[in-house]
């Protein structure tokens, strides 16, 4: 299980996250369950520019709810991060 956190950058995701996904499709992973959690102020992009990249992978199961945080995690952000806690546990 692998849960995957960054900013939209530019309108993708941030470069450390994007060529640490490009080594995990390099090194061939699959067969895991993964979580997404993208941040982004005005149009956060991470989320499906990371899904996109891992829909490519073999036997990869991308898991809801993808969590969006919108600058800085608040209060109402918990439910949501509880949420794909509780499933990537249970995978």
């Amino acid at each position: 299980k692998l849960v995957l956190a960054t900013t939209t950058y530019n309108a993708s995701i941030y470069p450390f996250m994007h060529d640490y996904i490009t080594r995990l499709v390099e090194h061939n992973f699959q067969n895991r369950t993964v979580g997404i959690i993208e941040n982004g102020t005005w149009g956060p992009t991470a989320g499906r520019t990371m899904k996109g990249i891992l829909e490519t992978m073999k036997n990869i199961t991308i898991v809801e709810p993808m969590v969006t945080i919108r600058s800085a995690m608040k209060e109402s952000d918990l439910p949501a991060m509880e949420a794909l806690a509780d499933v990537i546990a249970n995978a």
